[in-house]
């Protein structure tokens, strides 16, 4: 399905947005997120406020609350935060990942031979263990780990906020949540342990460009040259922006360590991170 999509987006992307990326940046800016403040010359803050009634969809890179062991204090300060701004009247659908525990299990199940379809359901597996925490966690949660994408409004529309882990193997838990902020007419929301998108890593380069706001397009030719360096960490895979860009998806990508900085991005307020948005790509093309 997503080979499909790539190869229809990419009819444009691999040649004008592609080039169009690597012209905008030096070699050695190639681009990926990666945790850092921006350099001094360059507006750290964006804003976004959602229409009324505005249905966010997180996704919770497992990185952020599970490490060797889970974090229980962020992730229930997290819960929280999250069980705060439902009461005010934001409306949630919640997705998390294996965090560094699932790429151990994998790793070990690589290790004694397992196939790759094994791997991805043990990993699956390992995030709904994650998902069970965050329902713990949540005062308002649906009290069972979904599996379907289409269970979602309902729930939502009961009160109550539904939690998800993996749902296939071959898909990654970023690519379930932007499925379900296309299914909801959402605003997708990334939480990571990066504060936004950057041409490359700050630590070793000092000049790397911190992307306050970007269009899908950008988004998806800069995830296709960061994909084709080996070893790059990108904060986003290719199928999740491509339904990103299908659908036209308001996207915030934030640090999910730092809270107030997320429950800014919420209200609508001044916030630290990346917004990609239809916006962005009107002022891209002007």
């Amino acid at each position: 399905m997503f080979s499909d999509m790539f190869e229809m987006f990419n009819e444009k992307d691999e040649g004008e947005a592609v080039s169009e990326a690597m012209s905008s940046q030096s070699t050695e800016e190639q681009a990926t997120g990666y945790s850092s403040s921006p350099s001094s010359d360059q507006s750290p803050f964006s804003q976004y406020s959602a229409p009324a009634k505005e249905i966010f969809v997180v996704s919770v890179g497992g990185s952020v609350f599970i490490n060797e062991k889970p974090n229980a204090a962020l992730i229930a300060k997290f819960g929280e935060t999250i069980s705060s701004l439902h009461r005010e009247g934001y409306r949630f659908a919640l997705v998390i990942g294996g965090g560094k525990i699932g790429r151990s299990y994998i790793a070990a199940a690589k290790g004694i031979g397992a196939t790759n379809y094994a791997m991805d359901e043990i990993g699956i597996a390992l995030t709904r263990v994650n998902a069970r925490l965050l329902i713990e966690s949540i005062e308002s949660s649906h009290k069972e780990v979904l599996t379907k994408v289409s269970d979602a409004k309902a729930i939502i529309d009961s009160g109550k906020i539904p939690v998800y882990g993996g749902l296939l193997p071959g898909i990654t838990t970023d690519a379930v949540s932007a499925l379900l902020a296309e299914s909801l007419s959402a605003t997708f929301v990334n939480l990571s342990n990066v504060d936004g998108i950057y041409s490359s890593d700050p630590k070793d380069n000092p000049r790397a460009k911190f992307y306050p706001s970007l269009s899908h397009s950008r988004l998806l030719s800069l995830l296709q040259v960061a994909e084709s360096k080996p070893g790059q960490n990108i904060v986003l895979d290719i199928p999740a922006g491509l339904v990103l860009k299908r659908s036209s998806i308001h996207s915030i990508f934030l640090d999910g360590n730092n809270l107030s900085n997320f429950e800014s991005a919420i209200r609508g307020g001044e916030f630290n991170g990346t917004v990609v948005s239809i916006e962005s790509e009107l002022t891209d093309e002007a």
